[in-house]
C-alpha cells in the first residue's frame, strides 16, 4: 500500500505540473506571447497533445487511490480512530510546510534575482491543498458514525449502501442537488463512497475471483475513451472554429474530470486492486517515502512551485520531441517528490529534537 501511495502522489504531482503549467502555456495567450511558444494554434488535431489528455487524468485517480487506502485500513476500526493524533499530524505538517514555503520562496527569489518566482506568505497555511481538509472531514465522519454504521450492516446491506452512495454521485441532478445544499458536499459524498468501498474490499474481498488481466483491460478501456473523448472535443471545436469563420488563433482545450467521474473511479479502483495483489517484501525505504506523501502534497501544490515549473518552455519541448518531453516531465516529478521527502526528513528531525528538548521550553 505504501508503494501505491507513492504512485498516487507521483501521479498527482505530474497532474499539477500539467494543469497549472503545461496546459496554461498551451491555452493562455499571455503565456504564449511571453514565451514565444504559440506552436499548437492551428485548427487541427495533434496526436502529441494526447500526452496531456492522459496527464490530466492522473490527479483525480490519485485522489481516488488515497481515499480507498484510508477506508481499507480504517473502516473496521469503529470509533478507535484517534482524531487528535490525525489532526496533530495534519496541522503540524501543514505548519512546517507553510514556514518552509515562506522562507524557501524568499531564498529562491533572491538567488534567482526575481526571475518569475512567486513568493509565498504565511497565509498559505490556511490556503493549502483542498484535499487535506476533504480527507480529514471524511475521517471525522468515519469516527463519528460511518465506521459504526458500516459495522452493523450485513454484506447485502453494505452493498446496497455503497451502490446508493455511488448512484447519488453519478446522476447529474442528485449530485447537483447535494452540491446545492452546501458547496463541496457532493465531493464529500464521493469521499464517503470511496472510503466505504475501501472498507468493503478489505472485509469481503469481492474481486478475489477476478483475474488481474481484467483490471488491466479496464484501465486500457478507460484510457481508450479518454483519448476518444478528447478527439471528439477537439474535432467539435475545430468544426465550430470554421463554422464561425474565425480568423483568430485556434486554442486547444483538454477535457477535465470531476472527482465523481466514473471512468476515473474505475481506473483508480483497478490500480488499487492490482497493487493489493502484489507480493513484495516489506521495505523500510518504501514505507518511509510513503509516509512522506502528505508533506509532499502540502509542499508542492502552490504558486511557488507553479512558478518554478513554469520556468521551462514545456510546449516547445512537446512540439519538438514528445519522448524527451515525457522524460523531462518525469524528471521534474521525481525532483519535486524528492524535495518533499527531504522536507519531510527535516520535519521528522525537528519533531524529534523538540520532543528530546521539550523541557527547555516547558516549566517544571
Amino acid at each position: 500500500m505504501e508503494l501505491l501511495r507513492i504512485l498516487g502522489m507521483a501521479m498527482i504531482i505530474m497532474y499539477h505540473i500539467g494543469c497549472h503549467c503545461i496546459i496554461t502555456q498551451l491555452t493562455d495567450r499571455g503565456s504564449m506571447d511571453r514565451m514565444g511558444n504559440a506552436l499548437f494554434t492551428s485548427a487541427g488535431f495533434s496526436r502529441k497533445l494526447m500526452l496531456l489528455d492522459g496527464i490530466y487524468t492522473f490527479g483525480i485517480i490519485g485522489n481516488v487511490i488515497f481515499i480507498l487506502i484510508s477506508g481499507y485500513f480504517m473502516a473496521e476500526k469503529g470509533k478507535n480512530i484517534d482524531l487528535v493524533k490525525i489532526a496533530k499530524k495534519l496541522l503540524t505538517q501543514q505548519g512546517f510546510a507553510a514556514v518552509t514555503l515562506v522562507a524557501g520562496s524568499t531564498v529562491v527569489y533572491l538567488l534567482a534575482n526575481g526571475r518569475f518566482i512567486q513568493m509565498m506568505n504565511i497565509t498559505v497555511f490556511n490556503g493549502m491543498s483542498w484535499y487535506v481538509g476533504y480527507y480529514f472531514l471524511v475521517i471525522v465522519l468515519a469516527h463519528c458514525f460511518i465506521n459504526e454504521f458500516l459495522g452493523k450492516l450485513s454484506q447485502k446491506q453494505y452493498v446496497s449502501f455503497i451502490v446508493t452512495m455511488f448512484a447519488v454521485t453519478q446522476f447529474s441532478w442528485s449530485f447537483s442537488l447535494v452540491n446545492g445544499l452546501a458547496g463541496g458536499l457532493g465531493i464529500l459524498f464521493v469521499g464517503v463512497f470511496l472510503y466505504s468501498l475501501g472498507g468493503y474490499i478489505k472485509k469481503y474481498d469481492p474481486f478475489k475471483n477476478i483475474k488481474s488481466i481484467v483490471f488491466i483491460l479496464v484501465i486500457l478501456v478507460v484510457y481508450f475513451f479518454v483519448f476518444l473523448s478528447n478527439y471528439n472535443v477537439t474535432m467539435t471545436n475545430i468544426e465550430n472554429y470554421y463554422r464561425n469563420n474565425s480568423t483568430d488563433i485556434f486554442i486547444h482545450s483538454v477535457l477535465g474530470y470531476g472527482n465523481n467521474s466514473i471512468v476515473m473511479i474505475l481506473a483508480g479502483l483497478s490500480l488499487f486492486e492490482l497493487f493489493t495483489r502484489l507480493q513484495i517484501p516489506d521495505s523500510r525505504v518504501v514505507n518511509y517515502i510513503g509516509a512522506s506523501t502528505l508533506m509532499t502534497y502540502l509542499l508542492h501544490d502552490n504558486g511557488f512551485f507553479y512558478s518554478i515549473w513554469n520556468l521551462r518552455d514545456w510546449i516547445t519541448l512537446l512540439y519538438s520531441n514528445p519522448l524527451i518531453f515525457a522524460v523531462k516531465l518525469s524528471k521534474w516529478t521525481f525532483v519535486t517528490f524528492a524535495v518533499g521527502v527531504l522536507i519531510y526528513t527535516a520535519y521528522v528531525i525537528t519533531c524529534t529534537l523538540c520532543e528530546r528538548y521539550k523541557k527547555v521550553f516547558l516549566k517544571n
